[in-house]
């Protein structure tokens, strides 16, 4: 990444314009303003006033110079005086005190001036506007005196004529340009905001497989590089994925042969064991030889779990849910069971009142699950020598007095059998409860309100 394109370099500009906006945007807003002085200076040349010093020295010199000049070439001077500032208010006054020749005069005159009032003409036109310059006719008192009068603006710099303009001018240029900075540093800050609400999203936004959708990226800056990382880890994470697939079908493939071909020997040893049961044996032969039969049994129904959980967990365990009376179900489930549970001295209760009610299963997986429950209460309660069966509308109960077991052994001593239990009770839309304890264990399937009877009539089949 090329340092002009980081984000720290662009915000450390706006940063920068920030500290240097007002010694900038004054001198900028002065300059901008002085550009109609310059484009009026030419003009500025050609009229007559070019100040206040100049108008009186020029005056003055004019008056000088009509030391001795009849009326007629006094008015006359005056005249062409007046022409030339056009914009002037010209008046004499002769050696008697008359007020003589007027020229764009706007006030009203005495036609005899007096010493006081002439004092205080004097005296009004210090400072006043218009600008008034007085001067005596050849530097004469007693000769008479002419007047010029100007405002003025006419007389001011172009730049003070200007100065309302300037400040507005001025005013304007800082707020523009204030503007601007705040214009393009919203444009930034939503274009980043607009980046990183844009991964957002395509980090929420998911394939089915559950990993996001690479982003194109848009620059190539510190997002740029976070849009990059972030394409890399959804690429890794889709090869994962993929290969966390191929291994768990590998891994499916491998428990579905070892349970094939394993059966086989386990038949062979069967077979071996029902001949040497033909042969004389003594009492501690017969013992071991319903060990290794017991033993053989508890092999095969491993190996039976484990291939139905691998079918189960690929979805190809078949599934064929069906309307079935839950109480006569029940029922033959547990007569099949009575000669087991009775060799082993376990005494059986059965508590079924919820007759003529149904539910949508699988008969065949419901006898998977009530197998393997009874297969745990042989096994892991065959001490408590009780378990009870109840069976009522909503909830089927198979409850024990063995030693029971924690939720933590129940994912290690119970097994395979109650994951399969599990798994099977949720797919078929129930819901399994485990109450255990040192008295015993209770184990409940409950059936939810999506899984609802079918037929609630009495003795509907």
């Amino acid at each position: 990444m090329k340092w002009y394109n980081s984000l720290l370099f662009k915000f450390s500009l706006i940063v920068l314009a920030a500290i240097l906006f007002m010694p900038i945007a004054i001198p900028f807003a002065s300059i901008i303003t002085y550009v109609p002085t310059i484009l009026l200076k030419s003009k500025d040349e050609q009229t007559p006033y070019k100040g206040y010093n100049e108008l009186e020295s020029m005056w003055h010199a004019e008056a000088k110079k009509l030391a001795g000049k009849t009326d007629e070439e006094i008015r006359g001077k005056l005249e062409s005086l007046h022409e030339t500032y056009r914009d002037s208010q010209v008046f004499w006054v002769d050696r008697t005190g008359k007020t003589r020749d007027t020229f764009s005069y706007k006030d009203k005159l005495p036609a005899e001036w007096s010493v006081p009032y002439t004092i205080q003409f004097m005296k009004d036109s210090v400072d006043a506007d218009p600008f008034t310059v007085l001067a005596f006719l050849g530097e004469d008192p007693s000769a008479g005196f002419m007047v010029i009068k100007v405002d003025r603006i006419l007389l001011d710099p172009p730049i003070q004529r200007l100065s309302n303009g300037y400040n507005y001018l001025f005013v304007s240029f800082v707020c523009i340009i204030f503007i601007l900075f705040i214009l393009f540093s919203s444009l930034f800050f939503n274009n980043l905001r607009k980046r990183l609400i844009r991964l957002r999203n395509a980090m929420q936004n998911r394939q089915q497989s559950g990993i996001p959708l690479p982003i194109a990226i848009s620059k190539y800056d510190e997002i740029g590089q976070l849009e990059e990382s972030f394409n890399l880890m959804v690429k890794e994470l889709g090869e994962s994925r993929e290969r966390e697939k191929q291994e768990e079908k590998l891994r499916r493939e491998l428990i579905s042969n070892l349970s094939h071909d394993l059966r086989t020997p386990l038949t062979i040893i069967r077979g071996h064991l029902a001949s040497m049961r033909q042969e004389a044996l003594t009492a501690r032969g017969k013992e071991a030889l319903e060990s290794i039969d017991q033993r053989i049994d508890f092999l095969s129904s491993l190996i039976e779990n484990l291939l139905s959980y691998t079918l189960l967990s690929s979805g190809k365990y078949p599934f064929r849910p069906a309307d079935t009376e839950i109480s006569r179900f029940i029922r033959s489930s547990i007569a099949s069971w009575y000669p087991a549970l009775e060799q082993h001295g376990i005494e059986v209760v059965a508590d079924i009142t919820a007759e003529g009610f149904h539910w949508s299963i699988d008969r065949s997986w419901m006898e998977r699950i009530i197998d393997n429950l009874l297969q745990n209460v042989i096994r892991h309660a065959g001490e408590g020598k009780y378990v009870k069966i109840t069976v009522r509308k909503n909830q089927i109960t198979i409850q024990d007095k063995g030693k029971g077991f924690s939720a933590e052994s129940s994912q290690k001593g119970i097994g395979i059998g109650m994951v399969i239990v599990d798994v099977m009770v949720r797919e078929m839309g129930l819901s399994l409860e485990v109450d255990s304890n040192s008295a015993g264990t209770s184990i409940t399937i409950k059936k939810q309100s999506k899984n609802c009877d079918l037929n609630t009539t009495p003795g509907g089949a």
